[in-house]
C-alpha cells in the first residue's frame, strides 16, 4: 500500500465517530485526543470530573456540540497522583486524594459513558499505564486506583457487553501521562522496538482500532502500548 493509500485508511478508520477524551489537562489527554482527530474522528475534550453531575455535564456538553458520543477515553489523573511518597507516610487524606478520587472519577465516567450509549451501544476505554501491572515504589496510591479501574473495565465489560458496550484499556508508559512531571515507571526490560512511544502516532491508533468494528469480540482486555518493554501476556 502507498503512503497516500495507507494515510487515507487510517484516517477514515474513525470517521463518522464522535469521541470524548477526559483528562484535556494532562499531556497524553490533548495528544490522544489530536491523534483521534488525525485518525477521522469528531472530538470533545473534558477535563477531570469532581463529581457524578460534572461528568453528566461534560457528557451533555460534548453531545450537543458534536452529536451522540461513539468512543469515550478515559485519562485518570488527580492534580497530585504523580507526587512520590512513601507508603509509611501516605495519610488518608493523600490516599483519597491521590487513590480514591481516580476510581470515583472512573466511576463517573463509566456511568456518563452507560447514558450516553444506551441503545446504541458504543466504546469505553480507560488510559492505565503500565504502573497498573508492574507496580511504583513511591506511588502507591496512584498505582493502586489504576488497577482498580482495570478491575472496574473487567466487571463493566461483562455487565456491559449485552448492551452493545464494549470495555477495554491501553496500558502506555507512565512517562507519557505527563512529561513535565519528571516521574519515570520502573524499567523492566529493552524497548523491543527501539523507541519510546508516541501517544499522538502510536497509542491513538491503538484506541481506535479497540474501538473499530474489527476489533468487535475484544472486551475486558488490557493492551500494552510501550514498544516492548513490560511485555506483558
Amino acid at each position: 500500500m502507498s503512503e497516500p493509500d495507507r494515510q487515507h485508511g487510517e484516517t477514515a478508520l474513525l470517521a463518522g465517530q464522535v469521541a470524548l477524551v477526559t483528562g484535556g489537562e494532562s499531556s497524553i489527554g490533548r495528544e490522544l485526543a489530536l491523534g483521534l482527530a488525525d485518525l477521522g474522528a469528531s472530538v470533545a475534550m473534558g477535563g477531570g470530573f469532581g463529581s457524578r453531575d460534572a461528568a453528566t455535564a461534560a457528557f451533555a456538553t460534548a453531545t450537543d456540540r458534536h452529536g451522540p458520543i461513539d468512543v469515550v477515553v478515559h485519562v485518570p489523573l488527580a492534580a497530585d497522583a504523580l507526587v512520590v511518597a512513601t507508603l509509611a507516610d501516605t495519610d488518608v487524606e493523600a490516599w483519597e486524594r491521590r487513590g480514591e478520587a481516580l476510581l470515583l472519577e472512573a466511576l463517573w465516567c463509566s456511568q456518563a459513558a452507560h447514558r450516553a450509549f444506551e441503545g446504541r451501544g458504543g466504546h469505553l476505554v480507560f488510559v492505565t499505564p503500565t504502573v497498573a501491572l508492574s507496580g511504583a515504589a513511591g506511588l502507591v496510591p496512584y498505582t493502586t486506583a489504576l488497577e482498580g479501574i482495570r478491575a472496574l473495565a473487567k466487571s463493566a465489560a461483562r455487565q456491559w457487553g449485552g448492551l452493545g458496550i464494549r470495555v477495554n484499556c491501553v496500558a502506555p508508559p507512565l512517562e507519557l501521562v505527563d512529561p513535565a512531571a519528571g516521574v519515570a515507571g520502573p524499567w523492566i526490560g529493552e524497548l523491543a522496538l527501539g523507541r519510546a512511544p508516541d501517544a499522538r502516532t502510536d497509542v491513538a491508533p491503538v484506541v481506535a482500532l479497540l474501538t473499530a468494528e474489527a476489533a468487535h469480540f475484544v472486551t475486558g482486555a488490557t493492551v500494552a502500548v510501550d514498544g516492548g518493554i513490560l511485555m506483558v501476556p
